[in-house]
């Protein structure tokens, strides 16, 4: 193997590896979606154009076939790495020196691509265009026969002479190739894509047209245009993405949302007597949406949190909300059962969302039963936590006056990865937080 072959795979790979750091660095700080990840298969059929010993810039005459296929896999996002078989012809001549009559090769390579464009300006599932160097490495089986000064030359044939024959099928010698150049994909859909690759393979041998000049290794261009299918998962598993912080434990509430709450409660039961111990009424099926109407009523009481906490926000608005639970007690109504339900807005992962909910389901039933003391003796306090509220989020996006609303629903609710699609619409549209920060609630009811 040449020393110009080293010196040029060394820096296709130096080129890389900052690139791939850069990548790793950014999915440290994200997850990675399932779906970036899966197999992808691909043909093309383009030409070729010596660079040996002939004549240069002789072009039009010197263009010959060639096709490929390929298969590779997508990682990290910007990264495939994939082989390429191809077979082709070249085809070039010298005035009074040569003149090839035949010279065809067999190409075996393996390569690595990094997408440009999405490593510059983010990760993209539905991006159309696509800018993809790549650089390989490989091998060579090819022979050639020249006419040179009357004579016939053959290289890479069963009759050739010992020293121009090779290990290969029928004799063709073997030869080690430096692929590399850049692809420029179009892409038709998530799985299906046109490309147009145009790359440079250098070899290290001076006989690629049969011909040696002494001067340098030969190599050739070729230009080819292809199309790849994608085997993408059409429903990817939920993954990790950018989150709320961990839900925490439920811990108490601020001193001065504690003695609101005290304050407003003695009022309203300094003339209350307890209410016998009474097992709530409900049924088991009150779980459920249906259940829930029938037997509870919905208190226009909506407490806040903080994003990725389960303590009640110390704001006058929650405060005023909190209020309500002791009118009703005041107005002289006997209360059994308390329910309360928690969120959390949908941007974060699920499982943390579920137990962020309940958290906030519990803190918030908490607070109320301490405040009662020896008040809250048979009542009932039921918390449950409803998770990711995407519901809550595409009602309150429908209600907006943000501009792009139904594209921005119809991007989300189409993505394969919805917590996803969100972030990357949050960070597009930042009025969207306004709508999150009210789904981060827990909602009371009581028993009718």
């Amino acid at each position: 193997m040449s020393k110009i072959t080293i010196k040029s795979l060394l820096l296709a790979v130096l080129a890389i590896i900052p690139m791939a750091f850069y990548a790793q660095n950014a999915e440290e700080s994200q997850a990675k979606p399932n779906n970036n990840h899966y197999w992808y298969v691909g043909f093309d059929e383009g030409a070729t154009l010596l660079y040996g010993d002939n004549k240069p810039g002789d072009y039009i005459n010197n263009v010959r076939p060639e096709i490929g296929i390929h298969g590779g896999y997508t990682f990290a996002k910007h990264f495939s790495a994939y082989g390429r078989v191809s077979a082709g012809t070249l085809k070039g001549s010298l005035a009074n020196a040569f003149t090839v009559e035949n010279a065809s090769f067999f190409a075996y390579d393996l390569n690595l691509s990094a997408d440009l464009i999405s490593l510059i300006w983010g990760y993209n599932p539905d991006r159309v265009f696509g800018l993809k160097p790549h650089v390989g490495f490989g091998q060579m089986m090819y022979q050639a026969r020249i006419k040179s000064k009357g004579q016939t030359i053959k290289v890479g044939y069963d009759d050739s002479p010992k020293d121009l024959k090779g290990n290969g099928i029928g004799g063709r010698r073997i030869v080690w190739e430096l692929p590399f150049g850049v692809e420029f994909e179009f892409n038709l859909n998530r799985k299906c894509a046109l490309y147009l690759d145009i790359a440079t393979t250098y070899t290290d041998t001076d006989r690629l047209e049969a011909y040696a000049g002494g001067k340098h290794y030969d190599w050739f261009s070729a230009g080819a245009v292809g199309f790849r299918y994608k085997f993408r998962k059409a429903d990817p598993a939920p993954v990790a993405v950018p989150t709320e912080e961990k839900a925490p434990d439920c811990e108490a509430c601020k001193d001065a949302i504690q003695q609101a709450v005290k304050d407003a409660v003695e009022e309203a039961l300094k003339d209350y007597q307890p209410a016998p111990a009474a097992v709530a009424p409900v049924q088991e099926e009150a779980d459920d949406a249906e259940a829930l109407e029938k037997y509870y009523e919905e208190k226009d009481i909506h407490l806040t949190f903080k994003v990725g906490k389960a303590v009640v926000e110390d704001t006058k608005a929650n405060k005023d909300q909190v209020k309500e639970v002791s009118n009703e007690i005041e107005e002289g109504r006997e209360i059994h059962t308390i329910k309360t339900i928690g969120y959390a807005s949908p941007e974060g992962n699920e499982k943390q969302n579920q137990t962020l909910s309940e958290n906030r389901a519990k803190a918030t039933a908490d607070y109320i039963q301490k405040e009662l003391g020896d008040k809250a003796e048979g009542i009932t306090f039921d918390a449950k936590g409803m998770g990711s509220d995407w519901d809550g989020f595409f009602k309150a996006l429908d209600e907006s006056n943000i501009a792009n609303k139904a594209e921005i629903a119809e991007t989300i609710k189409n993505a394969d990865d919805q917590t996803a699609a969100l972030n990357q619409m949050k960070a597009k549209y930042p009025e969207l937080n306004e709508l999150l920060n009210k789904l981060r609630r827990t909602q009371v009811y009581i028993n009718k």
